[in-house]
């Protein structure tokens, strides 16, 4: 589903040039569980970029199933984020004004789905997540891990295929992100591809891959890298 050859990535930074992303070299099946973890800096949240099809790299090239990215305008790599790639973030990043269903809903209002099927999807998602009680709330109504689970469940709901979590436990208590983690688990059970990015190694633990960065490269010599 996913291929990286030879990906690097560098950013100049006070004039000097820093080298994000060395010579990444990936491969991950359809309903993969991956982990990526190591110090701050050495290119986590750049990789999970580069997957998300957020930024672009220097060299090298990324297939998603099938397709090779780097070859894709801007307009063609948007819809493909939109078919095909879901984000959860650390700060959840929803829309205060609007409740709990209408965040939700609002990608499958900018991918143009009817109304009435909008209605029946948001609802059924909600009702798996264990939110339905709190369709009409808003973020500020919400705990924190029942606002990442109103994130998952928007991030979820163009049934994507593939799911990348930067520090989804990040601003949570022990409890709602173990919550969270489950949640995530679930719908990787049911066939999505799934990345976290995390400086837990409780969670990065619980993947069936893990790797880890040091200084833009994957350390193939590291405990943590391989199956589990």
């Amino acid at each position: 589903m996913i291929r990286l050859e030879r990906i690097n990535r560098s950013f100049v930074v006070g004039g000097e040039t820093v080298h994000a992303l060395r010579d990444i070299d990936l491969e991950m099946a359809a309903g993969d569980y991956l982990s990526i973890m190591g110090p701050s800096g050495s290119g986590k949240s750049t990789l999970l970029n580069i997957l998300g099809l957020l930024d672009q790299p220097n060299s090298g090239r990324y297939f998603l199933q099938g397709t090779e990215t780097t070859a894709l305008n801007e307009t063609e790599q948007a819809v493909a984020r939109r078919d095909h790639i879901g984000f959860v973030f650390q700060s959840f990043h929803l829309i205060p004004r609007l409740t709990a269903a209408q965040n939700i809903e609002l990608p499958l209002m900018l991918a143009g789905v009817e109304p009435t099927e909008r209605t029946e999807r948001v609802a059924a998602v909600l009702e798996q997540l264990g939110l339905g009680d709190r369709a009409r709330h808003r973020p500020d109504q919400l705990s924190g891990g029942q606002r990442q689970r109103v994130a998952i469940a928007r991030a979820t709901i163009m049934q994507p295929a593939l799911l990348l979590a930067d520090e989804p436990t990040g601003n949570l208590d022990k409890h709602s992100g173990d919550e969270v983690v489950q949640t995530l688990e679930q719908l990787n059970s049911r066939g999505i591809t799934l990345v976290v990015v995390t400086h837990d190694p409780e969670i990065g633990g619980r993947a069936s891959r893990r790797i880890r960065m040091v200084d833009g490269a994957i350390d193939p010599g590291h405990p943590l890298t391989g199956s589990g």
